[in-house]
């Protein structure tokens, strides 16, 4: 709870008793590794901050393979967007990739909180804005030439290229290139 209030913090002051509603609202849910919490044609009415774990969003191909739309990880805020904000059923999947904590929160439970605490609308601003700002960079990505994909991520995000937990097929998939292809970027070859 300590990184999530930080998190807030650091957009807009949370007084202390929004810090204690928060505290009560958002209990701690432990997910185990390879666990759907949002299955496609469900509606996510929820939003949620990931305290620590990894998890990916991805979109289902007819042919049964994936679309990786993004990698979350610890101090991210989750969900599908779209399904929330209009009450349709999601067309992506949300799975943990490891024990995840997360806070979650539901639609009918934050909007009390907004009506509460007003000044909350400003801290929620925010968070949508990084969020929206996240899908539009994907968004350019995919439309580069691969090689640029890649730069691009190693520049913006490099998190995702450093870290041991995503593998070089995930990043492939997610960058929309070969395994093959990747490998030789991250030797320093491979065509523009």
């Amino acid at each position: 709870m300590e990184e999530l209030l930080k998190m807030l913090q650091s957009f807009h002051p949370v007084p202390v008793d929004l810090q204690i509603f928060l505290l009560h609202h958002l209990p701690r849910e432990v997910h185990r590794a390879n666990k759907t919490i949002l299955h496609e044609g469900e509606v996510c009415d929820w939003i949620a901050f990931v305290e620590k774990g990894l998890l990916k969003i991805y979109y289902e191909l007819e042919d049964g393979s994936e679309r990786v739309i993004w990698y979350h990880k610890d101090h991210d805020v989750i969900g599908s967007m779209k399904s929330y904000y209009t009450g349709l059923p999601s067309k992506l999947v949300i799975q943990t990739l490891e024990e995840t904590h997360l806070r979650r929160i539901r639609k009918p439970q934050l909007n009390a909180l907004y009506s509460k605490y007003p000044e909350f609308n400003i801290n929620a601003r925010f968070i949508t804005e990084h969020y929206y700002g996240m899908c539009e960079d994907h968004a350019v990505l995919l439309a580069m030439p691969p090689r640029e994909r890649f730069e691009k991520l190693q520049a913006e995000h490099p998190w995702m290229v450093k870290d041991p937990r995503i593998k070089d097929y995930m990043l492939a998939d997610y960058l929309c290139i070969d395994k093959t292809t990747l490998s030789k970027y991250r030797k320093g070859g491979g065509e523009k």
